[in-house]
């Protein structure tokens, strides 16, 4: 690797690490948005150049039915589903703080150039945490700093 892709591997790193904040979901209609506080997934894709480019991606949630919450991906840059992660998957474990369960899942990140709609997780209610991986295809999207993060349901 040269001083060129070291470099942009540090830069996105530091950049995914600093990013703490709160993504808020596009509810559809009968379902609440909820505020994530997380560290967003950060990571590159490799070409047969090299590093091809790098994505950003946090985890939006909403609350749907009674004790489930539903989670996608939020990409940016939003053509990333064109391009970095249009093969991607992202894998996902959670704990609901106040009641003990867990679960993890594996969804596509993208579908049809866009981001997927997710899963939907049974995590009931409460103080859920959470950690997310992106899993490329053919090893080519390689996770830097994974997410992590929390939300109230």
């Amino acid at each position: 690797m040269g001083r060129k892709t070291i470099a942009g591997l540090g830069a996105v790193a530091a950049f995914g690490a600093m990013t703490l904040g709160a993504a808020t979901a596009q509810a559809a209609p009968g379902e609440q948005a909820l505020s994530v506080e997380q560290v967003p997934n950060t990571g590159i894709t490799v070409g047969s150049n090299g590093v091809s480019g790098g994505f950003l991606a946090s985890i939006l949630a909403s609350a749907t039915e009674p004790g489930v919450t539903q989670v996608a991906l939020n990409t940016t840059p939003t053509e990333a589903c064109a391009t970095n992660l249009k093969d991607a998957r992202v894998g996902i474990s959670w704990t609901n703080k106040s009641t003990g369960r867990s679960g993890s899942d594996v969804f596509d990140a993208c579908s049809d150039a866009r981001p997927s709609d997710g899963v939907a997780l049974a995590t009931g209610a409460g103080s859920i945490e959470f950690t997310t991986t992106i899993i490329g295809k053919n090893d080519r999207t390689f996770t830097v700093v994974p997410g992590s993060g929390s939300f109230k349901r």
